[in-house]
């Protein structure tokens, strides 16, 4: 089985967004990548395909990550702008998303804390606009719901903007899922991706 070596890449190539598509239920993502074999793995930057492998061969796909895989956080570089504006807008955003990951990491600490008797995990928040995952410790007997009213109370875009958790490999978690205990959906020591979804 292949499943448990993509789940450890996964998990050590934090850099990296695994993606787990079922080609019966997502025929147009098939059809555009000319998925033929099961299982296929297509690496892609920036929407160009870079490498693929047919089959499950695990020291191939281990390789193939390896040439390819960054180290750099992808929201961590510089980035260029063909208006003529300043750096304080580009370092006002960054020190925007700073504090916003402190606030959150505090207000974790005040809403979950450390209960004596309990058992504790730790969630890692990856967030569409920070660049580093944010680690949220709470009791399994906590729920992703609790951490969507955390967002949504301590970040102002997520008030507004709608949103929703994939676990890796990109798996979505349902509204269902997210009324389950960490513990009951399996969810311990997870990094979970917050997506934000269209208007």
């Amino acid at each position: 089985m292949i499943a448990p070596v993509i789940e450890k890449l996964s998990s050590s190539h934090p850099n990296a967004i695994f993606l787990k598509v079922d080609v019966d239920q997502c025929q147009t993502e098939s059809q555009e990548f000319e998925i033929s074999a099961m299982p296929t793995f297509v690496f892609i930057r920036e929407s160009k395909e870079l490498d693929r492998i047919r089959g499950a061969d695990a020291k191939t796909i281990e390789a193939t990550l390896a040439k390819h895989y960054k180290d750099k956080l992808p929201f961590a570089g510089e980035g260029h702008s063909m208006l003529d504006t300043s750096s304080t807008q580009t370092s006002a955003t960054s020190s925007t998303a700073e504090s916003d990951h402190q606030r959150l990491e505090t207000a974790a600490k005040e809403r979950f804390g450390n209960i004596a008797g309990q058992t504790m995990t730790t969630i890692r928040l990856r967030l569409p606009d920070i660049a580093t995952p944010i680690n949220i410790r709470l009791s399994i007997d906590h729920t992703l719901n609790d951490i969507r009213h955390l967002l949504c109370s301590t970040i102002e875009l997520f008030e507004i903007t709608p949103f929703e958790f994939l676990v890796s490999p990109a798996t979505k978690i349902t509204l269902d899922e997210e009324n389950k205990t960490i513990n009951e959906a399996q969810l311990t020591n997870a990094v979970i991706i917050v997506k934000k979804l269209p208007m």
